[in-house]
């Protein structure tokens, strides 16, 4: 009988959900092209579940948001190598990464298309958000 723990590795371009249980599943994720600053195109919201983020090695930003009459009104947070960041429920987020960045997020199992969704940015909130996030990302 094997006693070691199990490990997960991904050194891949995207998300890889490593572990999954019944309860909740945790990814590992890299940078892709719709997490860098020139792909943002959407934030996303997750209806029922908080998820969390610690970034392992590059750059980070956690975009969060509130959508008031039809527009989003955004805070851009730099993320710190070892530090827990939670996106609560009913949160409008995303994630704008370096090339060579990896994190790991944690949410429920649950979580879903079904019980989640992507609202498209307008130009004017990508140009704003592209606007403060590239000092933060030169730093």
């Amino acid at each position: 009988m094997d006693i070691k723990p199990t490990s997960y590795r991904y050194d891949g371009e995207g998300i890889e959900c490593a572990y999954r249980n019944e309860k909740w599943v945790v990814c590992i994720k890299n940078w892709k092209p719709n997490n860098d600053i020139d792909g943002l195109e959407h934030l996303e919201i997750h209806h029922t579940t908080d998820e969390q983020f610690i970034l392992i090695s590059g750059k980070c930003i956690i975009i969060t948001a509130d959508r008031i009459d039809g527009k989003f009104n955004i805070e851009l947070t730099p993320v710190e190598k070892g530090t827990l960041y939670n996106v609560p429920k009913e949160r409008w987020f995303f994630t704008i990464v370096e090339k060579d960045t990896k994190m790991m997020y944690v949410q429920d199992a649950g979580c879903s298309m079904d019980n989640s969704e992507y609202c498209k940015l307008s130009q004017e909130e990508i140009s704003y958000i592209q606007k403060l996030a590239r000092p933060m990302l030169a730093e």
